[in-house]
């Protein structure tokens, strides 16, 4: 009996050993990590209380990011309306120096190359970028050369497809209503070089051309907007802009008998270059005229700027600045250039520094969004840390405990050890 009851105590002593140990352990662990969770059974609710909060905290850091990379953006954009704004005072400058009526021709003629210099260089601003992204963002022009025959319907269906997918854009075929506009595709990707379709087409009725694709097609019930009716002899619809080339349209039944030509394309192959031409959507690769790409127009949106680390978001609006493509536009040649380019300029002017109050105002809701999101940070953090920090003098504290337990039970085992051996000598004797 006295022997099964030493083994039973000494097998107990051990248990609160191996305990001792464990408990120690995990202390030294806390201790060292600083942390009250260092294992996933710690604390179970914490725990999922600490994952969720430490994803809130990320998330939030990104979101800063992005916040002062779009900082960065609009910081970029005022710069360069400020350099606009600077070109622009210096060509009011020359324009009111160009109405000196002690000046002759010539001084205007060195004005006048000077003005255009410095409308080409606020140009060539108009097209800055930020990490690939426009800093003016109105309408943009690409041209898409497939380098084979494409078809009408085919252009139609990749841009369509392209709508449909960018979330933040709206894409469609090119519809040119305005002089400045085709002066502007050319601004944008150069002389085409290519023959490439356009968003027009007579195919509900012969000889009725319509703007099919992008708001000009929304137009009428969605039935687009006409701008011409007849053949080459007709006539612009309500003074509409046109650029057919020589002879065109044509209708002509040489590639289609059946159908005729019925889409529109910006044409290389027709005179004078660039103008516009009929075709019909089949294979007409072997006269030269077949298109091989197609110019897309894209309707660009303001940027979304997301704001906290959930999904909300604020608009950043775009701000933009009257452009002069022509050089015929604006110049001070003559004293009565100078005297119109003076008004035109006064307008630009305020252009500007609404396009700048505009961007102001952008830079403000950020400063105001980053201070909102710095302040949540700290207090999010300041809740985790009430979750994850150690109290170290409990800690320690615990760990003490924990040292004094496992010093009495290694005495008593080896007490109890010892027990057991004097047992087994007294039994040996006997």
């Amino acid at each position: 009996m006295i022997a099964a009851d030493t083994l039973s105590f000494a097998r107990s002593v051990a248990k609160e050993l191996d305990y001792a140990h464990i408990k120690r352990s995990e202390h030294v662990k806390h201790i060292s990590a600083g942390k009250k969770i260092v294992n996933s059974g710690d604390d179970v609710g914490a725990l999922s209380v600490q994952m969720k909060q430490s994803g809130d905290l990320r998330r939030m850091q990104e979101v800063k990011h992005t916040l002062q990379n779009a900082k960065s953006y609009l910081q970029a954009r005022d710069s360069a309306l400020a350099m606009v704004h600077t070109i622009y005072d210096r060509m009011g400058t020359l324009a009111t120096m160009a109405m000196d009526v002690t000046k002759t021709d010539q001084d205007r003629e060195k004005y006048e190359t000077e003005f255009q210099e410095l409308r080409t260089a606020a140009l060539e601003i108009s097209r800055e970028k930020f990490n690939g992204i426009n800093l003016f963002r109105d309408k943009a022009y690409t041209l898409i050369n497939k380098n084979g025959p494409i078809n009408w319907t085919d252009s139609k269906a990749e841009v369509d497809a392209l709508s449909a997918s960018d979330p933040n854009n709206t894409h469609y075929l090119a519809t040119i209503t305005s002089e400045l506009e085709q002066a502007e595709i050319a601004f944008q990707i150069g002389d085409v070089g290519i023959n490439a379709w356009l968003g027009g087409n007579d195919t509900d009725t012969e000889g009725d051309w319509r703007w099919t694709e992008g708001p000009e097609g929304e137009a009428n019930n969605g039935n687009g907007t006409p701008f011409w009716r007849g053949n080459f002899n007709g006539n612009s619809v309500q003074g509409k802009f046109q650029n057919w080339g020589n002879n065109e349209p044509n209708n002509s039944p040489w590639f289609d008998p059946v159908n005729g030509e019925d889409y529109l394309q910006i044409s290389q192959g027709s005179s004078p270059a660039g103008s516009w031409n009929d075709l019909p959507n089949i294979g007409t690769f072997s006269t030269g005229l077949q298109p091989t790409g197609y110019v897309r127009e894209t309707d660009q949106s303001s940027l979304q700027q997301q704001s906290n680390e959930f999904s909300s978001s604020f608009e950043i609006a775009n701000g933009l600045f009257q452009k002069f493509i022509f050089s015929s536009m604006v110049g001070v040649g003559t004293m009565s250039e100078a005297s119109k380019a003076l008004e035109t300029l006064d307008t630009a002017l305020e252009g500007i520094v609404d396009a700048r109050a505009m961007t102001g105002a952008s830079l403000s809701r950020i400063d105001h969004e980053i201070s909102e999101l710095d302040s949540s940070y700290v207090q999010k953090e300041k809740s985790l840390g009430r979750i994850e920090d150690l109290d170290v003098a409990r800690a320690a504290t615990q760990l003490a405990k924990a040292e004094i337990k496992l010093q009495s039970s290694a005495k008593v085992f080896a007490h109890a050890n010892e027990l057991f051996n004097k047992r087994n000598y007294v039994e040996e004797l006997l």
